[in-house]
Formats: C-alpha cells, sequence, structure tokens
C-alpha cells in the first residue's frame, strides 16, 4: 500500500548516502503483499491516479524479483473459492458494468437489509448488552452537530453508534491499543464478559492466543480526510 513516490525516495536517499548508483545503494529489500488487491489509498483520487501511484508503475519494479506464493492456505479447503479468487486477481473473472464483479450465489446471503450481523446476533444464545457512544464534533461552537445527528453517521474506521454484544460472540479489533499484547487492528477475539466501560475479551490465534485482555471506553477519532467529527467509543 506505501505509495510509490516514498519508496522511490528511499532508493534515492540510499544511493546518496552509499554512494552506489544502484537500487537502494545495492542493499536489499523485501516488499510484501499482492500488488493486485491492495493499492494505495490516496483519498479523492482518481483510478488513474491510484493506480500511477502504485509501486508497479515505479522505475524499480522491472529491477525486482518476483517471488509468488502459489497456495492459498486461508482457502486450502476450498479450492473453488480459492480458484475465485485467483481469477478476480489476475482480471479473469467476468465482470458488469463499471468492472464490478458477479458474486457466485452460493457466496450470497439474502437479506431484505443491512443487518446480516443483527440476526446471526440474535441466534446466539444468550442476553444481549448495548453499549453506546458519546458523539461530539471539534470546534462546534454554535452547537450545528447535534448529538442525534452524529449518532447516525458510521465512519469505515469506528465502530457504529449502537455496540450489542453477548458474551461468547467474536468479536474484532479496529485499532491499534496494545501491539506487544498482541491487541492490533483486526485482531480477532471472543467477548468472554463485558462491564459499564470495559469489555473482557480473550484473544482467538497468534502467538497471543488464549490471552485475556480488558478493553475500556476510549476516545475515538476518524482520520483528517473522512471529517473532523471527535467520537468517544467503546
Amino acid at each position: 500500500m506505501a505509495s510509490r513516490w516514498t519508496i522511490e525516495m528511499v532508493d534515492r536517499s540510499f544511493r546518496d548516502i552509499l554512494d552506489i548508483d544502484e537500487p537502494f545503494g545495492g542493499k536489499v529489500m523485501v516488499f510484501g503483499g499482492d500488488i493486485r488487491h491492495v493499492l494505495p489509498v490516496i483519498p479523492k483520487s482518481t483510478r488513474d491516479k491510484t493506480v500511477n501511484t502504485s509501486l508497479v508503475k515505479s522505475y524499480l519494479w522491472q529491477r525486482m524479483e518476483k517471488i509468488k506464493i502459489t497456495r492459498n492456505m486461508r482457502a486450502r479447503t476450498d479450492t473453488s473459492f480459492s480458484e475465485f479468487l485467483l481469477r478476480i486477481g489476475n482480471g479473469e473473472e467476468p465482470t458488469i458494468r463499471d468492472d464490478l464483479v458477479l458474486l457466485p450465489r452460493q457466496l450470497v446471503i439474502e437479506t431484505t437489509s443491512d443487518s446480516t450481523g443483527s440476526d446471526a446476533l440474535i441466534e446466539f444464545p444468550g442476553e444481549t448488552r448495548t453499549f453506546l457512544s458519546f458523539d461530539s464534533a471539534e470546534d462546534d461552537t454554535n452547537n450545528y452537530y447535534q448529538e442525534d445527528y452524529l449518532n447516525t453517521l458510521t465512519r469505515n474506521s469506528l465502530p457504529p453508534h449502537r455496540l450489542v454484544l453477548k458474551k461468547n460472540v467474536a468479536i474484532m479489533l479496529l485499532r491499534n491499543l496494545d501491539a506487544s499484547n498482541g491487541l492490533c487492528n483486526g485482531t480477532r477475539m471472543i467477548c468472554r464478559g463485558f462491564d459499564k466501560n470495559v469489555i473482557h475479551a480473550e484473544i482467538m490465534m497468534g502467538q497471543n492466543a488464549f490471552k485475556h485482555m480488558f478493553i475500556p471506553r476510549i476516545q475515538l477519532s476518524p482520520s483528517e480526510n473522512e471529517g473532523s467529527e471527535d467520537t468517544q467509543l467503546l
């Protein structure tokens, strides 16, 4: 996801510091990721600008040795899904308007609303507990943004205003809180309990698997390019 301009700046710096006119001053550099799936994130950019910012458009790309992983370990027990992902990545899957991929029917959960997660939670045994956020907008001296309105906004990087939980349901962390103890963006956990301002969670996998953590009520804000609302959420 790194911009080619950033990588090229590092390349020029290494060449200058080491006084060697070779990529990165002759040092071996290792890059990881799938260029077909993950592009640089450029707010309010066009498709052409986003592609042009990616590493494949850099003068360094032709000098790099490409090492490919040949087996999809996440989908190794489902070969049809694994092949479907590869066809999308290779640009071989048929598309409809605006280059949209038509999902196979077996991957679609039919619903009349966006409440699939809520429906699954209802089927889960146990009593629910609802946590509400306290939303406010920075520098809103005239009180233009009422809390009721702010409660309706759902940012990609923030939890919803109403967070409904049950014991033993799977949850995912959205922010880096304590990397040394496994609390990172994307960490999957099991909710083992909760109180008014804290969630008791157990990490599901990785080197910190089975570790019990307590996640407090904290203040979160969206990134600058998403707006200026300051949101306190659990």
